[in-house]
């Protein structure tokens, strides 16, 4: 027991000694070749890493499978350090890939706005509001109505402001977080308003039809000026803009070879039928895993696994001295689901399918669960990396 542990302690240590090692490549700019043109690295963390030229301050990458849309995507940062100039950036890729997938990167390079790109996309933004709300708006007798409920009006609104400031990023990296409550309550206001018998653009309106007109323009002007701020609040003075990019689509990670779990342990069958009494009978086993799923996205669905294999012992007797075989090989074959410790230890349990051998000269097959634990190899298939 104490050599196992010890086993495990050193193999621990010796996973957490590679998981050190993290991998970098290189972005080229010049050659607009990543890693040298190799395949991405897969089922890892790694680092990207590239140069820049002096006024960039910001790194911005976007990936995602290209099967896949934008909103499956991963976005990173990197930004240049406060008070200092850096020619190169280094983007640490905290979700690994996965084996032989295509990927889309975008890599988008930013450095601090002037003051006339901002206000120009200000000024962009401001007029594709004030048409929006020209499009949507009616003023009928009961008061001004909106052709789409509060929260699609709230939604396309922001959506203007996203597609407006597409090339513009915050240092912190943030988007813009939508309207705020004071927007919801002027919108909300309008249900209060009562417009009468008013009509527009009609020649001898009444002073009270005008009076009331003044109160309806008033209230877009005011709704506008409410959005305007928001928006403005938002492209503040410290804005980035994207100067280039650098786009890769259907790019490759690496192929890395499958692997069979076999396992090696010692079993226990539990017996009781045509029996005085309960009985357990052991033998070493063999067999393999198929695990249910990848250790690198889903760890824990990885640590379990179905298993199938066979009692190797061929002179398993129970308390009757009546001889215990199988249907395949004369051995007792075994069927279950194992669960890993410590990497490479197993615990099985499950059912087995035996043959009862009787001193009558009948033979009877059942199904008897049984317990085991064993250690667990890999062993790779087919050509590829091997998962470090």
């Amino acid at each position: 027991m104490k050599k196992t542990l010890l086993l495990a302690l050193v193999f621990g240590i010796g996973v957490m000694g590679l998981r050190a090692q993290v991998t970098t490549i290189n972005l080229d700019l010049i050659t607009g070749e990543i890693n040298g043109g190799m395949p991405l690295p897969a089922e890892e963390e790694f680092y990207i890493r590239g140069a820049i030229p002096e006024k960039i301050e910001m790194v911005k990458l976007i990936i995602y499978p290209s099967k896949r849309s934008e909103k499956a995507a991963y976005t990173y940062f990197w930004k240049a350090p406060f008070g200092y100039k850096d020619l190169s950036y280094q983007v640490l890729m905290a979700d690994p890939l996965r084996s032989n997938t295509d990927y889309h990167m975008e890599f988008g390079y930013y450095q601090k706005a002037g003051a006339d790109q901002i206000q120009e996309v200000r000024s962009l933004i401001h007029q594709n509001i004030k048409t929006y709300l020209n499009t949507v708006t009616t003023i009928k007798k009961g008061g001004i109505s909106f052709s789409e409920s509060d929260e699609v009006l709230l939604n396309n609104l922001s959506r203007i402001v996203d597609q407006g400031a597409y090339y513009f990023e915050l240092p912190n990296g943030e988007h813009f977080p939508g309207f705020s409550d004071i927007t919801r309550a002027k919108l909300e206001q309008r249900s209060k308003l009562k417009m009468g018998k008013s009509k527009f653009n009609v020649v001898g309106l009444s002073e009270n039809d005008n009076a009331r007109a003044a109160y309806a323009d008033e209230y877009i002007t005011d709704l506008e000026a409410i959005l305007f701020s928001e928006v403005d609040q938002y492209l503040s003075p410290n804005m980035l803009v994207r100067v280039d990019e650098k786009i890769f689509q259907n790019y490759p990670t690496e192929k890395l070879a499958n692997s069979l779990p076999i396992n090696v342990g010692y079993g226990a069958i539990s017996l009781s039928t045509g029996l005085p009494e309960q009985e357990f009978v052991t033998s070493p086993y063999a067999g393999f895993s198929f695990p249910l799923g990848n250790r690198t996205f889903a760890k824990f669905m990885n640590n379990m696994s179905i298993s199938t294999g066979f009692f190797l012992s061929g002179d398993i007797r129970n308390q009757l001295d009546e001889k215990i075989s199988g249907p395949v090989l004369d051995r007792p074959i075994y069927v279950g689901l194992g669960y890993n410790f410590f990497r490479f230890i197993r615990l099985n349990a499950g059912g087995t399918f035996i043959t009862t051998e009787h001193l009558s000269g009948t033979n009877q097959n059942s199904f008897h669960p049984f317990v085991g634990i064993s250690a667990e190899f890999n062993i790779w298939l087919g050509v590829g990396s091997k998962k470090r």
